[in-house]
């Protein structure tokens, strides 16, 4: 309704005598709810909409449109004064006191009396005025029907409304402390139907309640029910926040080896046993490499909270098996526990502490599982109050065991990584054994120095190790590496056992051999002795070790085969696989031989680094990369030699050139190397259709026909642009591309020799059907 407002020149009736008495009544009116109002005075806009559900049907408020004069009538209880329920720091009791102390002034009630419920114990326990020091005059009545009017109600959870306390035959001991006549008592519930205390109120005269009063006295309770379950989930909420953050912290120094295994849990047993309040704490790890029936595990034991000491203790091993305990049953049958009182429990033994005398009785126990089972076991026992742990300690609790599958989870990961680490230390010992040459041709090396005259053709590029000794191969790696950089700042010895065993390194494949890194050496050696002052030393270096390296325990399979097979180098490396693998071999070869130890450290990790792009370039797919980024440069002549992302670029190609040099030799020789690379083309291409794939052209043993065709491809598309790249550099490799035009006609030759000797063989069967089938048949087969 609205109110007429009073015009400004019309001067008030009120004489100041009875506004100062107005308000002197309204100060003394402040004053004495300050205590009490002062902090229920929350917006209604931050209770939640759960909480304004379950209050609006009892709730008292104020509706538009009635008279002043009926509201001065009606008494009304405002029921934000309650909102401090919501506050982040309550005492639940001493609030549930006072909210009963006003219902008593609302109600025109004698007294009343606060009980809280004890669920666990099944008590009913009457709250004093002492609120802080409850323990001192705390009052147990056993909750049950028919005797106490309080303990009826909180086993009924059901109000009462007793007209006549006196004459009611059901409660023998009335309301217990007093003589009333009425009585009023009011469960207060929370929402999950849970009795959190009573409220009893009396009247030592004879005036019943009546149906206002007991509407009032029930809108309070429902909202005092939803009101304290909020408060105890927030309060839990506050304490795994915390909790969380704690923990976090923790997890983050051991997940960084900031911190010990045995640190950390002493610290996190510390932490969950002072959140819930507990007195000892134990955590297990199963021991999973265990063979047997039994189950062991490892355990960390902080002791018992009365102990002086604060180091942790760990037994090695224990048999969880056959211990009688909680933790013994929880990791056989995986399901938690939540044991009252352990001593009276006829499925474990009576515990009894040697060092301190005390007996477990309540314990918290969980355990911690992955997809496997249980991986471990965390154990609370006894809480410092006596009780049995409640829900809300189970729920701080599941908080505390989701972080313990982290760590024993990263536990166990960290032993099998040190188990593996250690296993490895093995392998690399017994590979340096068999990788170690033999002396005897360390020896001979060393007394010839290498070849002290090569072959009058080494310095050409028509040069090829099969018009040799292949024993000469070391020595002539040596000398080539000596003309080129090893002339200084290399031992003789460690480069010589260095060379055979890279050399003793490469598979016996027809073509990913040690001749094959001999062939690519040779043109690195050629192209750079005949080009020098472009490149710095350490590029040098790994320009002419990586070419030696570059196929180090190539397994004769290329890269598609083996993602295909699921290889396990397939599994460590995500691009170039059989190239980063190269390098890794060749990495440790250098370290175990130490030939870059009278090297500068920068200049030891700069021949690594060039070492692994260099070797790295040698995947087809990187030359495609580098060829497409470098061909712009060339055509714009915008190359720089200063800048060194261009002269990486350079010595991809160079990579490249070496690599496929096999196909710039004499025709004889270029041919030679092709029937090579297809006997391991069709090696996989076999083990691919055992497999139940159909091989590529090229690697399909019955489309052999097609090789010189497909070698003109080859030479074509991959092998000709890369050597006109580098030309634009370097023209003195002239040899490498005649050599390689040479070869494309031969294998124009062999076509067309291949085309007649085919269609004469054709004609010379014309006559013969059964040949004729046959012929059908394989072609049929063919396509």
């Amino acid at each position: 309704m609205m109110h007429e407002l009073t015009p400004k020149n019309v001067k008030s009736t009120k004489s100041k005598q009875d506004v100062k008495q107005q308000d002197a009544e309204d100060a003394l009116s402040k004053k004495s709810l300050t205590k009490v109002q002062s902090h229920f005075l929350v917006p209604s806009e931050k209770l939640d909409k759960v909480t304004r559900r379950v209050i609006a049907p009892y709730a008292q408020i104020e509706r538009k449109g009635l008279k002043e004069s009926e509201q001065k009538a009606r008494k009304y209880l405002d029921i934000n004064r309650f909102n401090v329920f919501l506050d982040d720091e309550i005492d639940l009791d001493a609030l549930l006191y006072e909210t009963a102390m006003v219902l008593k002034n609302f109600t025109n009630s004698s007294g009343v009396f606060v009980y809280t419920v004890d669920q666990m114990k099944g008590e009913i326990v009457l709250m004093s005025q002492n609120t802080k020091n409850p323990d001192r005059h705390e009052v147990n009545i056993p909750i049950g029907e028919n005797k106490v009017v309080a303990a009826h109600v909180a086993f009924t959870k059901e109000m009462l409304v007793l007209d006549d306390v006196q004459r009611d035959r059901r409660f023998a001991e009335g309301l217990k402390w007093i003589e009333a006549k009425v009585a009023l008592c009011m469960p207060v519930l929370k929402p999950d139907g849970e009795c959190h205390a009573v409220l009893e109120m009396y009247r030592t005269h004879a005036e019943p309640y009546d149906d206002d009063t007991v509407y009032t006295v029930v809108s309070v309770a429902c909202w005092a029910g939803a009101a304290v379950h909020q408060a105890q989930e927030r309060i839990t909420l506050q304490k795994t926040a915390h909790l969380n953050s704690e923990l976090r912290t923790l997890l983050h120094n051991y997940f960084c080896d900031l911190a010990s295994i045995d640190t950390m849990l002493t610290d996190m047993l510390a932490i969950v046993k002072s959140f819930i309040g507990a007195m000892r704490s134990s955590f297990y790890i199963i021991d999973k490499e265990y063979f047997g029936d039994d189950v062991y595990a490892d355990m960390w034991d902080d002791g018992w909270s009365t102990e002086k000491s604060k180091m942790p203790r760990k037994r090695t091993k224990i048999n969880l098996s056959r211990e009688h305990t909680p933790a013994g049953l929880v990791s056989r049958t995986g399901k938690k526990l939540n044991v009252n009182d352990a001593y009276k429990d006829s499925r474990f033994t009576k515990e009894i502490d040697s060092t301190t005398g005390t007996v477990v009785r309540s314990c918290l126990v969980s355990p911690i599982v992955d997809k496997h089972g249980v991986i471990g076991v965390v154990q609370l026992t006894n809480k410092n109050n006596a009780l049995p742990f409640n829900h809300e300690d189970e729920m701080i609790f599941e908080v505390f065991i989701s972080y313990c599958s982290l760590i024993v989870h990263f536990y166990n990961m960290h032993q099998k990584k040190i188990y593996h680490e250690n296993k490895n230390i093995i392998y690399n010992d017994l590979m340096k054994l068999h990788l170690k040459p033999c002396r005897h041709d360390v020896e001979e090396l060393m007394e010839t120095n290498g070849i002290l005259l090569p072959p009058s053709n080494f310095r050409t590029y028509d040069y090829d190790i099969s018009e040799g000794n292949r024993e000469e191969m070391a020595g002539l790696v040596c000398y080539m590496f000596k003309e080129t950089f090893a002339d200084r700042n290399f031992e003789r010895q460690q480069l010589a056992e260095f060379v055979l065993s890279v050399l003793s390194c490469y598979r016996d494949n027809p073509y990913h051999n040690a001749q094959h890194a001999f062939t690519f050496t040779h043109t690195m050696f050629m192209i750079l002795v005949n080009n020098t002052g472009y490149f710095e030393f350490a590029e040098v270096a790994a320009l002419m070790i990586s070419g030696l390296c570059h196929d180090l325990d190539h397994p004769g399979y290329n890269n598609n085969f083996l993602m295909l097979c699921k290889h396990p180098l397939a599994l460590m490396y995500k691009t170039s696989i059989l190239e980063n693998h190269h390098y890794f071999l060749a990495k440790k070869i250098v370290e175990d031989k130490q030939i870059f130890s009278k090297l500068p450290i920068v200049d030891q990790e700069r021949i690594l680094e060039e070492m692994k792009y260099a070797i790295l370039c040698t995947d087809l797919a990187v030359y495609f990369q580098l060829r497409a980024q470098l061909a712009p440069l060339i055509a714009d002549q915008t190359f720089d030699w200063n800048d060194n992302q261009h002269r990486k670029l350079l010595k991809g190609i160079l990579m490249t050139t070496s690599d496929l040099s096999g196909s710039c030799k004499p025709f004889g020789v270029a041919k030679a190397n092709a029937q090579c690379v297809y006997e391991e083309f069709y090696n996989q291409g076999d083990k691919e259709r055992s497999m139940g794939y159909t091989p590529l052209s090229m690697m399909d043993r019955r489309r052999s026909i097609n090789q010189p065709a497909e070698q003109i491809q080859f030479l074509s598309v991959v092998v000709f642009p890369c050597l006109m790249l580098l030309q634009n550099f370097f023209p003195n490799i002239v040899q490498l591309m005649e050599n390689c035009r040479k070869t494309q006609e031969a294998w124009h030759e062999e076509i067309e020799t291949r085309g007649q000797r085919l269609w004469r063989q054709g004609e010379s069967v014309a006559a013969s059907q059964p040949s004729k089938i046959l012929i059908k048949s394989c072609f049929e087969q063919d396509s």
